[in-house]
Formats: C-alpha cells, sequence, structure tokens
C-alpha cells in the first residue's frame, strides 16, 4: 500500500490536490486495487465433462456392424450435455448425454434418417438410450465399453 502511495505521489502531487482531491484520492485508490484485479483476472470458460468434450473420430467398432449405411468418416462430438453423431460434413443425429467421469449415457430422441438403428450400429450403438463405459489411455484416445459393444475413438 505504501508504494502504491508513493507511485501515485510522483503521478499526482497530492501536496497540490487540496482536501477534495485527497478526498478523491483516498476513493479512488481502494476502489481501483479492488476493480483493476477482477478485470485482469477474465473467465476461465473449461469444459464440464473434462477431456471428454470436443469431437472424436470412430476408428473400430467391436463387433463391426453387419451392414455400411454411411461409407465416411465417423465422429461423436461431446459438448455441455449433448452428443452430436456426425459423419465426415455431415450431422447425423443429436442426442442428450450425461457423464460422470466413469459412465456416458446416450439417448437420441429423434432422427429423420432413414435407417436409424442401422447407422446406430456404425457408432457402436445397439440399444438407444445406450450406457457406456469410458475408459481414457491418455487425453486423446478413447475407449467406450458396454456388453454389447467397444467404440475406440481418437480425438481431433
Amino acid at each position: 500500500m505504501i508504494k502504491i502511495k508513493k507511485i501515485l505521489y510522483h503521478l499526482v502531487p497530492i501536496s497540490r490536490l487540496g482536501t477534495n482531491g485527497r478526498r478523491c484520492v483516498a476513493i479512488i485508490l481502494p476502489l481501483l486495487m479492488v476493480v483493476v484485479p477482477i478485470l485482469f483476472s477474465g473467465c476461465q470458460k473449461a469444459p464440464i465433462n473434462g477431456d471428454l468434450d470436443g469431437q472424436w473420430e470412430v476408428m473400430e467398432v467391436t463387433p463391426p456392424p453387419v451392414e455400411i449405411v454411411i461409407d465416411q468418416r465417423l465422429f461423436y462430438n461431446f459438448n455441455l450435455h449433448t452428443c452430436d453423431l456426425t459423419y465426415y460434413g455431415a450431422l447425423f443425429t443429436q442426442g442428450n448425454m450425461r457423464y460422470d467421469g466413469e459412465t456416458l449415457w446416450l439417448e437420441f430422441p429423434f432422427s429423420s434418417h432413414e435407417n436409424f438403428d442401422l447407422t446406430l450400429l456404425q457408432y457402436g450403438i445397439h440399444s438407444n438410450p445406450v450406457t457406456f463405459n469410458v475408459n481414457f489411455t491418455d487425453s486423446h484416445h478413447l475407449t467406450l465399453y458396454n456388453e454389447d459393444s467397444t467404440v475406440v475413438l481418437i480425438k481431433h
């Protein structure tokens, strides 16, 4: 506090301000000491699902689907409480998700795709809603597994 007063003294000679000026400095100085750190602290928006949030490419589904409906790269996109199933350049369907750090619950209530159930199999989803156990190898490699399937993903 003393150093700040000395710095301000050199910037604005308090002796020349008079009584009203000193009161002004006495009010503004503490206010600045509170407001300036708040302004420079900023807001860091962190993902609520940790490493899970983001775009993940499907690398392998076990067992493999019987029929390939979409012959493109497939992606899971996790963000907040939603999951988008996409393929290269297009959205397949959107769904709701819950994640507790070990288990991922997905539900896809709406779809206009004609082969919805067959396409879900390409993503390793055998039932709707579905629950997966989550295993991170590292922050860029993810395995989703349950009694029906195993899905290996890498992060983009």
